[in-house]
């Protein structure tokens, strides 16, 4: 639109100047474009910011080809939106690490570089600030059962329970956790499952003691169950059967299945010894549907059997369906179908059998820490507000007013007057729906505005380390106003991480940070992976968590996270270690050889599972885990029109070759110079995490194995080897590495990155919001602080929890 000494032409070429134009039309107009050209001045770069750029970096960041995907020229500065304050944010972290502009370009000199860099910083940290405060958020799926465990003394796991979305890698920001009108739906159907636990059957379930042997065990129609199996796949003794299967192993319990038993824990005893071994041999028993598997079935666990004397595992588990029954089973010995009474090989003896239960108390113990020593048949509204009286400030994790106790006790009482022959359990159960409907249960209540409530501390605090509600000694330290002395923060602190309830902080923290949850994303060829089996994945993850706990519990430098001279094994992990010595499926701290590639994070099975894709690995998307996840130095995502980098499972091109023709592209070499190097040198690892020299390839022009069978499952070895694995690389710094080992001693030197990233980290995870640009001065002081600490890992909670960050709505 254009305006001309008093007519206004427009783009459809309509000429108003035919006819008078009003002043008032005129004026109004000029106003509107006024408004437009100050927002659009606002949103332009100030002009230090600007001249600096245009003298030193727009010749790269210009146009659709713009590096890094940053048009300086279309990129306003408008810092109410996310997205262009995460662009300048970048281009402020280019500039001071001095990678923008770049080396081979004219630099500027140092007093307009910290000029700008103090614009821009200051600039960024004005609009991030409005943006640093927790919005309220909802417990995750984790703290809701874990609240209403404490809540009520109920074991429970809730089914229906609203998605949790991962905001900034965690699902405890507040941004992920929105409530929708089906999440209010499906919290009162929730709502449902934890009453009708808190109350229990109406009479206790009967006790059932069942005595039993594999030899006599008969089938739905009567029959002998084994007895056509005898001296082929099992041989009979005096005391029971032995057992020597692996795989197909018809020893379902069905005698208990027959039962029919309803759902609930059982206690199981098996007399059991191994045979034709001098170590132990690992039995493994499954729970449920164990017969046909079409209902819920589960591994109860992995046993340890020695030879020689009769030994008896015992395990409580709970069947969570009626009708269940057990399955027990060898691990890692093979198989017969034909010779039991002469095979030589290692089995199982199983002797006498008994499984009990179910062990749940009745009355429940939830029932009786609700009512007391209320009885229902002849409660009055009375004792329903003393019920209130006493749950509601569990409930809410904070004093309450009189108000609220009336407004439940009134509900109740209505719901009672709308029907007088309803129960007063009945009545009693609606109000307690709402109850775990309101917001004051499912919120954390972190008003906004100078520090904490001491209450709202408390819950922060053991949501944190515990993803559950604060217990009453907090409570009551909170009630004092003790809670904010530093002094006392840091004892509960230690209380908190002492308790066993600090393994919510493990499993849930590096289940996020780690990836951990994502274990069983993919499921590794069989072909080619032949080794991959249940215990191998069950002890990945276990052996990270168990080298966390190590490290927190002991409060060791944050290197080991980067590299260690141990490491938590078992058996099965130490055999695909290639580490001699660990007998037994038992964990234990194990001192690694000198020449190990193994010790710390990068080179854990677990790790090296979740970066790969079941079939084969990638140096890109190792890399940029290695970059995200552990330096927190994450590059930008690939441009649109850039393709992807898939290995040549045939082995007749290596990835290192196709990377480098992809590294000459403009667009992709700036980042492929940060992301490629720690992805070379995790490429000495396969999927799941074994060390090679060589890939595996199904091509008929890879060289034979060796190997028929594979040494641990048994499972035949149809894969051969193709080319040999080149692992090695320079970083941004010119500095080379050979491998892994060589690897791992360069990021051994920037031990502030790992910190400032967990820190930031374990700020997101604690507080239930993104860390801003703002927060940036906090995180460093931290940082600073840790070196004199060395870099203790207890001790970066300690001062994760004393920050004033931490103290902060």
């Amino acid at each position: 639109m254009q305006i001309q000494q008093g007519t206004m032409r427009d783009s459809t070429g309509y000429n108003p100047g035919l006819y008078p134009v009003r002043s008032w039309e005129i004026l109004s107009t000029l106003g509107i474009l006024s408004c437009f050209f100050a927002t659009a001045s606002a949103n332009e770069p100030p002009e230090k910011i600007w001249s600096f750029l245009e003298n030193h970096c727009v010749d790269c960041h210009d146009g659709d080809d713009a590096e890094g995907q940053i048009d300086l020229f279309a990129l306003d500065f408008d810092l109410r939106d996310e997205e262009t304050t995460r662009r300048w944010v970048l281009i402020h972290d280019q500039i001071q690490s001095g990678e923008m502009p770049p080396k081979k370009k004219k630099r500027p000199d140092a007093e307009s570089t910290r000029d700008v860099l103090a614009r821009l910083s200051n600039d960024l940290t004005t609009a991030t600030s409005t943006r640093a405060e927790t919005v309220l958020r909802r417990l995750n799926q984790n703290e809701y059962e874990n609240t209403v465990r404490d809540l009520f003394s109920i074991d429970l796991e809730v089914e229906g329970l609203p998605d949790d979305t991962s905001t900034d890698g965690f699902d405890t920001v507040g941004e992920g956790l929105a409530v929708s009108a089906e999440a209010i739906q499906a919290y009162l159907e929730v709502a449902d499952q934890v009453i009708d636990a808190v109350f229990g059957p109406p009479k206790a379930p009967e006790y059932i003691r069942h005595e039993t042997n594999l030899l006599d065990q008969v089938d739905w129609k009567g029959n002998p169950q084994l007895e056509k199996q005898i001296g082929k796949m099992f041989r009979r003794t005096d005391d029971g059967l032995v057992i020597f299967q692996s795989g197909y192993c018809p020893t379902n319990l069905v005698n208990f299945a027959r039962l029919r038993v309803p759902a609930g824990t059982y206690r199981g005893k098996f007399k059991v010894r191994a045979i034709q071994s001098d170590k132990p041999v690992t039995l493994r028993i499954y729970g449920g549907d164990t017969i046909v598997r079409r209902k819920e079935n589960h591994l109860v666990g992995y046993f340890d059997v020695p030879p020689g004397e009769w030994t008896t595992i015992e395990f409580e588990d709970k069947l969570v369906e009626p009708g269940g029954t057990f399955l027990p089973k060898c691990y890692g010995t093979r198989d017969t179908r034909k010779d039991a009474d002469t095979y030589p090989e290692p089995g199982i003896e199983i002797g006498d059998i008994v499984i009990e239960g179910p062990l749940e108390k009745w009355p429940p113990p939830g029932r009786l820490k609700l009512l007391g020593d209320i009885d229902p048949a002849n409660a009055t509204v009375a004792d329903a507000k003393v019920i209130f009286e006493r749950l509601l400030p569990v409930a809410f994790r904070r004093p309450v007013e009189p108000g609220e106790v009336d407004f439940y006790t009134s509900l109740f009482e209505a719901t009672k007057a709308d029907d007088p022959k309803r129960s007063f359990e009945s009545s009693l159960r609606a109000a307690l729906t709402m109850l775990l409907c309101s917001p004051e249960f499912l919120f954390l209540e972190e008003p906004g505005g100078g520090e904490l409530s001491p209450y709202a501390l408390a819950s922060r605090l053991s949501y944190f380390l515990w993803s559950a509600p604060p217990d009453q000694e907090l409570l009551t330290l909170a009630a004092a106003g003790a809670l904010e002395e530093s002094s006392v923060l840091r004892k509960q602190t230690e209380r908190l991480l002492n308790d066993p309830g600090a393994v919510a902080f493990t499993d849930n923290f590096t289940g996020q940070w780690l990836d951990l949850r994502d274990i069983n994303f993919t499921e590794p060829d069989p072909t080619l992976f032949p080794e991959f089996d249940e215990l191998l994945r069950l002890s990945m993850v276990e052996e990270t968590k168990r080298y966390f706990s190590d490290v927190l519990e002991n409060d060791l430098s944050m290197q080991n996270f980067i590299d260690s001279d141990f490491a938590w094994l078992n058996e099965r992990l130490a055999k695909h270690y290639g580490i001699e010595g660990v007998t037994g499926q038992k964990f234990r701290k194990v001192s690694l050889p000198p020449e190990s590639a193994r010790g710390g994070l990068l080179t854990q099975a677990s790790i090296l599972k979740v970066t790969a894709n079941g079939t084969n690995t990638s140096p890109v998307i190792r890399g940029h885990w290695v970059l995200e996840n552990i330096l927190g130095t994450p590059t930008l995502p690939p441009p649109d029109n850039v393709g992807s980098v898939e290995p040549d499972i045939r082995g007749t091109t290596t990835l290192r070759e196709k990377l480098e023709k992809h590294r000459a592209a403009k667009e992709c070499a700036g980042c492929h110079q940060k992301i490629d190097p720690p992805g070379f040198a995790l490429e000495q690892f396969d999927p799941i995490g074994g060390f090679r020299t060589e890939y595996r390839t199904l091509s008929n022009e890879g060289r034979h194995t060796g190997m028929q069978q594979h040494p641990i499952t048994f499972a035949w070895v149809k894969y051969r080897l193709g080319s040999p694995v080149d692992s090695k690389g320079s970083i941004a710094s010119g500095e080379s590495f050979a491998g892994i080992r060589d690897f791992k001693t360069l990021l051994l030197k920037r031990p502030d990155d790992l910190t400032r990233n967990l820190t930031r980290r374990l700020f997101t995870y604690s507080l239930g919001r993104k860390m801003e640009f703002c927060d940036r001065p906090a995180i460093e002081s931290i940082v600073k602080k840790m070196e004199q600490k060395n870099y203790g890992f207890r001790s970066l909670i300690h001062e994760i929890v004393q920050s004033e960050t931490f103290r902060t709505p």
